[in-house]
């Protein structure tokens, strides 16, 4: 059976062919198509066809990332949505409650608020009460709601969020609402707030379920197209899309629930790292996924990635399970500029994947980052993506020169490389979020880049944080490709439940924990999977009395005794204090949610054969002009597919591959290990 893996990213489409029988791995790269990314991942399956020789019927599994949930967000493309909530509560979406210290924007005062989620024409309210311990005061008025959804729908409404007041302590009301309406309207997407978010906190439940809406229409349409297109081509193969938890899921669970689309991309890479570290024996590793539009950056911790329930995109509250991943617009394609001050600036505004940075020769005329490392000798015009993409080296030079270099009065090469160190400094920044401001030490950790322009930064940013080894793994220009290969299924299910640990009867938690088991793992048994190929884990989300935030804690397995339910409280005070270096003495600790992740095993770390020496001595292919911190040099140059097992080779020296390129320093050294990864011991300065 071959496996195949498509990322969908913002400038090009990364697929990935394994061959399970031979150990083969092929890859490439196409044009994202943005007005229509079933375009781009088409084109690069049958261009991935067409390279490996294999028939439709050879393919077996087809894993599917993809940036359309995030870009609908943030480009506000998504349905003509409204909303349903309880009367009185109709301006809930405008609290935009977000904590302040994940606020880059706190002090920013010319800050403008993204535009409403659903705009208040289309926000409305029906008679229905629940109380806040599940009493329900007044029952659901169901010939008003449905008046109001029929208004809606004559409208022009294509989606539809319900969300009720206090629905977590007693869904009754909204889920007869969500009957009525899917009973009698075939002609929008409804959603409700008790199957995406039954959570405690009425504004991040409503943004949620909003969020959930505003993409359904669309990406269940993706979804259901991409499918029946892939069937076109005759391949029958098992297709699955990536979740922002780092899992896989069905075509049919993303068309119901696509708020777990969101970070879908950048997600399969950090599972395909954590991987990595599996195989290696490496504890911790920082994720380094640079693009053409951002750089995504996260951590795996004791193998496995680091998580959190609730993010911001665009400033807009979503909770759902997701990889912890900090994105900043410092990718390849990031466009440079002046500001108002004479500062050199980067991003977040992006040449995209048209007309795409200036030496792609497509049209564009502002510099980015990416032609400035060509400049500078980390990018090499004629091999990349293996010399089927020449690069323009002049039209770089001349959009350097015309908007960076005359301007400051400085050479084209002296713009660039202040680019290229404003870029690293961004970059290290967002890299010390992840770990110094999490509470981790850098340097206990090993630096793992990938992504086309990852690679190209790695030890430069590795040597600012004081981190000892780069990781460069197979493949890293389509390595989130590559994740989504190696992923397994997953499936999320909470409960709430707010109450003190120390009130807490230990029954009534392993009831609940036992309902969320069963549903969680439903996906799997249905889609075939044993219960040996399924692994259960659970956690609870903490808070000490009064706090707004919660933490994760890990519950253990099993039925819990009085005993298993007050070690939940403990561990929380640990966590808490490793976290903020303080605890809050004689104050409860509360429970605010219990949750449950069903792991189908689907995926296995796949890693390509490495080539063995065999007497033959190992030769640059030529050299290259690199531009390294003390000046210019002209250094050995090796391709990666002339290394094999075993081989050491000390700095300086460039190391190039399909769509990237590493520079290696003096005092640096790389070595090859035995399943093709390549380990770059960094020097010090």
């Amino acid at each position: 059976m071959r496996r195949v893996g498509i990322d969908v990213g913002g400038t090009f489409t990364d697929v990935v062919m394994f061959d399970e029988g031979g150990g083969s791995v092929l890859t490439t790269k196409v044009p994202t198509t943005p007005a229509d990314p079933t375009v781009g991942a088409l084109d690069g399956l049958r261009a991935i066809l067409a390279l490996s020789g294999a028939a439709a019927e050879d393919i077996g599994f087809i894993g599917h990332g993809t940036t359309i949930a995030t870009n609908m967000v943030i480009e506000g493309k998504g349905a003509k949505t409204g909303l349903i909530t309880t009367r009185g509560f109709r301006d809930i979406l405008e609290l935009r409650r977000a904590w302040r210290h994940d606020r880059a924007d706190l002090y920013d005062l010319f800050f403008e608020a993204p535009r409403e989620l659903v705009p208040r024409r289309l926000r409305a309210e029906v008679t229905e009460r629940t109380l806040h311990d599940g009493t329900i005061e007044t029952a659901l008025d169901e010939d008003g709601l449905m008046e109001t959804v029929n208004a809606m729908i004559e409208d022009g409404v294509e989606a539809i969020a319900l969300v009720f007041l206090n629905s977590p302590a007693n869904a009754a009301n909204e889920r007869r609402a969500l009957e009525l309406a899917r009973e009698r309207v075939n002609r929008a997407f409804i959603t409700g707030s008790i199957e995406v978010n039954p959570e405690i906190m009425e504004y991040e439940r409503t943004s949620t379920t909003a969020v959930n809406a505003i993409l359904g229409p669309r990406c269940a349409t993706y979804a259901t197209q991409f499918t029946d297109k892939v069937r076109d081509l005759g391949i029958r193969a098992d297709i699955y899309f990536m979740q922002s938890n780092g899992g896989l899921t069905s075509p049919e669970a993303v068309a119901g629930k696509p708020v777990t689309l969101l970070e879908s991309g950048p997600a399969g890479g950090v599972t395909a790292v954590a991987r990595l570290c599996e195989r290696m024996g490496v504890a911790g590793a920082i994720c380094g996924d640079m693009g053409g539009t951002s750089f995504d950056v996260s951590l795996v911790r004791g193998g496995r990635p680091e998580m959190r329930n609730e993010s911001e995109l665009h400033s807009y509250t979503v909770r759902c399970p997701n990889i912890d991943i900090i994105s900043i617009g410092a990718g390849g394609g990031s466009i440079a500029h002046i500001d108002e001050a004479g500062g050199v600036r980067i991003g977040p505004e992006s040449a995209g994947a048209d007309p795409g940075p200036a030496c792609y020769g497509r049209g564009g005329t502002r510099p980015t980052v990416t032609d400035c490392n060509l400049v500078l000798g980390h990018v090499d015009p004629t091999s990349f993506i293996g010399g089927d993409f020449a690069l323009d080296r002049a039209a770089a030079e001349t959009a350097i020169r015309t908007h960076l270099a005359e301007p400051l009065g400085v050479t084209v090469e002296e713009a660039a490389l202040t680019v290229r160190q404003v870029a690293n400094a961004l970059m290290a920044q967002a890299m010390r979020l992840v770990t110094v401001e999490r509470g981790y030490d850098p340097r206990d950790f090993v630096y793992v880049p990938y992504g086309g322009a990852g690679p190209v930064h790695a030890v430069d940013l590795a040597r600012e944080l004081d981190v000892p080894t780069v990781v460069l793994p197979p493949m890293p220009g389509v390595f989130s490709a590559f994740g989504m290969l190696v992923s397994d299924m997953k499936n999320d299910t909470q409960a709430s439940i707010v109450e003190n640990v120390s009130d807490l009867d230990a029954d009534r938690l392993n009831a609940v924990f036992a309902d969320l088991e069963k549903a969680a793992a439903a996906p799997m048994r249905a889609a075939g999977l044993a219960d040996t190929d399924i692994v259960i884990e659970r956690r609870a989300d903490c808070q000490y009395l009064g706090q707004g935030q919660t933490m994760p804690v890990s519950v253990a397995p099993g039925t819990l005794d009085a005993a298993g339910v007050g070690a939940i409280g403990r561990d929380f005070q640990e966590e808490h204090r490793r976290h903020w270096n303080f605890d809050i003495e004689g104050r409860p600790v509360r429970i605010v949610n219990a949750r449950v992740t069903a792991i189908g095993k689907v995926g296995a770390f796949l890693s390509p054969p490495a080539r063995k020496r065999n007497g033959e001595a190992l030769a640059p292919a030529g050299t290259a002009r690199v531009h390294f911190d003390d000046g210019i040099a002209e250094v050995p140059r090796y391709r990666r597919d002339d290394l094999c097992i075993g081989d050491r080779v000390e700095g300086p020296l460039v190391v190039e591959e399909l769509s990237s390129r590493i520079a290696i320093a003096s005092g640096d050294a790389l070595e090859v290990m035995d399943d093709a990864t390549i380990v770059i011991t960094v020097g010090k300065r």
